[in-house]
């Protein structure tokens, strides 16, 4: 097999490649449906596509919509098999991906259109279903294809964990652009949210980077076919494979259970922000950016927990802290605040950097555990089925999503409560349920944006439970004993003794280190500082703990005295292990004058970091 990413830079650059699809995806699933039936928005708002109009039948659209998404989810399978199983002269993954691109932007483009006006509800409920199912097939396609390429362009488990990691770090950047920000354009630019999505359409062309990154095909002698003779599995036997791993089944619970919470939170999201806490495009902004701006950061620092106590850990900790973050939007609703701001900023923001720890590892986990299945499975059978692990977890959270966003969501959202009247009736808007109630609309709140919290949270400590029969870690040992159990014929013994579990990776990858410190405001080099200063007390088996850290990060001008000590140092050893590390602690001394506090200097935490990567991958190599 020839591998595409042989460099740091390529892996970056193919994990973006989702990137534009995947933005415009998460813009319809935190705003399409609340845009054509707004009744659980406030009336000032641009993230509609006319104010107080309800483009769509409300009984009928949940109900299509649900079963729409529900198609998206089956027709994953065959999908997956086509791409598993194809052979082209153009190669197994490329050829869905053209196929499938511009189909994908003209129906996407159509199911913001509601073509009978606000008159005619019927024709826009066919119209948009139609389209919905044309634009979530070719999606499907495109971003089946596009993940199973994974196994086959990764060497390593290392090499899939950073590109899984990157994937994750754009999907954040996505979430943030799409929760935090869209927000505060809509108002500003005093654009509707169909108009916003049209002119985000050309972010659809990132897709199109495996095009040019997959090495397969007769230009490269057949590479996806191991010589173009390769036995091709039926899908009957792919499925029965897929479903039949206990590894696998046992994560997709968990993973369905986490996702019925997360994709209702995200389909109500706006309705949660705007409507029961009364917030405006700003203020729905800050309270976005406290849970999403801090995700680099926290995706970092799992990764670092899941070195030290195994993904199982890291991601129940997440489940952890999102079921109890997602109640700060119960605590923080005018329903229970009576719209005391100042008691709403606090919980809600306070809520929002808790939430912040889990959603780095919800893009990133869905991504990692089936290309780590998949790779071993082709490494000890020959068999290349990747596609179908990720259709099949498709399958299943497409359902889970259906009925959590589409038919609960949308049920519960037209169902209001009052202070002032008992019970609860099913309305079209607030002012409808009021007079309903013979109360004011004042005393009337969205019953759907007070239960929706509790119900994430319940299904949250449910995967947190199911999740202690989880691996430890997906290791090569883990994987390969429970394909020998699904085939007790098979050999196992030389494919562990020639694939040993990877070591934890010394060093860290400089580009991405900057990367996190300039995003986060420069946050993030105080994160960065104390596991530079780890490493160099491992190095040097001097102290470099909380104290010099202390005086690095708080002390004007000490951390450049550091720097240019722990550069001299590392200079020394370089030396005596037959390395070379250019003097440049004059860098040291100039950026430590101009920014007077370390976690500043990313200069110096560059060059530093460089040198102490340079020893670490000398030691490992020898």
């Amino acid at each position: 097999m020839v591998r595409s990413l042989d460099k740091k830079w390529k892996e970056f650059l193919y994990a973006f490649s989702g990137f534009g699809p995947n933005f415009l995806m998460v813009l319809m699933g935190a705003y399409f449906t609340n845009a054509i039936n707004p009744a659980a928005m406030g009336g000032d708002t641009y993230q509609v596509i006319m104010k107080g109009t309800c483009f769509i039948l409300p009984a009928v659209f949940p109900i299509l919509y649900a079963i729409a998404k529900a198609f998206d989810g089956i027709i994953d399978i065959p999908f997956a098999h086509i791409t598993d199983t194809l052979s082209t002269r153009w190669g197994r993954r490329r050829p869905p991906i053209a196929l499938c691109f511009i189909p994908m932007i003209i129906s996407y483009a159509f199911c913001w259109w509601p073509i009978g006006g606000a008159d005619n509800q019927l024709v826009n409920t066919v119209w948009i279903i139609v389209w919905a199912l044309i634009f979530f097939s070719t999606y499907t396609m495109c971003m089946i294809a596009f993940y199973g390429s994974l196994s086959n362009v990764c060497d390593s488990e290392s090499q899939r964990l950073r590109v899984s990691g990157f994937k994750s770090f754009f999907d954040t950047i996505s979430y943030c652009i799409v929760y935090a920000l869209v927000p505060v354009l809509l108002s500003g630019f005093k654009l509707y949210i169909n108009e916003f999505a049209y002119c985000a359409l050309p972010l659809m062309l990132t897709i199109t980077i495996p095009l040019f990154m997959i090495k397969e095909g007769k230009k490269y002698g057949y590479p996806e076919l191991e010589g173009a003779k390769a036995e091709k599995i039926k899908i009957v036997e792919s499925i029965k494979l897929t479903f039949g791993n206990k590894l696998f089944i046992v994560w997709e619970i968990v993973n369905c259970c986490a996702f019925f919470g997360l994709q209702m939170f995200l389909s109500s999201m706006n309705a949660l922000i705007e409507g029961g806490m009364g917030f405006n495009g700003l203020e729905m902004t800050i309270i976005n950016t406290c849970a999403f701006a801090p995700v680099p950061i926290m995706l970092y620092l799992f990764n670092k927990l899941k070195d030290k106590k195994g993904l199982r850990f890291a991601y129940q900790s997440c489940l952890l802290s999102f079921a109890v973050s997602i109640l700060s939007f119960v605590f923080a609703s005018l329903y229970v605040t009576g719209g005391n701001k100042t008691a709403q900023y606090i919980i809600s923001c306070v809520g929002g950097v808790m939430g912040s720890w889990a959603i780095g590892s919800f893009f990133m986990m869905p991504y990692l555990v089936p290309s780590q299945i998949s790779s071993v499975e082709e490494k000890l059978t020959g068999k290349n089925h990747s596609a179908m692990y990720f259709a099949a977890q498709a399958v299943c959270t497409s359902i889970i999503g259906a009925i959590s966003a589409s038919l609960v969501w949308e049920n519960v959202k037209m169902l209001f409560i009052s202070k002032a009247a008992g019970g609860i009736v099913y309305a079209e808007n607030a002012a409808n349920a009021a007079e309903k109630f013979g109360v004011g609309v004042e005393t009337v709140f969205n019953f759907g944006v007070l239960i929706v919290p509790i119900v994430v949270c319940i299904m949250c400590l449910v995967g947190f439970a199911v999740a202690f029969k989880m691996p430890k870690n997906y290791t090569h040992e883990v994987v390969a004993k429970e394909l020998k159990r699904q085939n007790p014929s098979l050999q196992i013994d030389d494919y562990l003794k020639e694939n040993k579990d990877e070591e934890q990776e010394k060093g860290e990858i400089l580009f991405v280190q900057i990367g996190l410190s300039v995003l986060s405001g420069f946050i993030f080099g105080f994160v960065w500082i104390a596991f530079l200063f780890r490493s160099l007390k491992a190095l040097f088996n001097k102290p470099y703990g909380l104290g010099r850290w202390l005086l690095a990060c708080f002390v004007p001008f000490a951390g450049s005295v550091l720097c240019v000590r722990a550069h001299e140092q590392l200079k020394e050893l370089a030396k005596a292990k037959g390395l070379q590390i250019t003097d440049k602690k004059w860098l040291h001394i100039l950026f430590g004058v101009v920014f007077v506090i370390l976690p500043l200097n990313i200069v110096s935490l560059a060059l530093l970091q460089h040198g102490v990567n340079k020893i670490m991958r000398a030691d490992d190599a020898a």
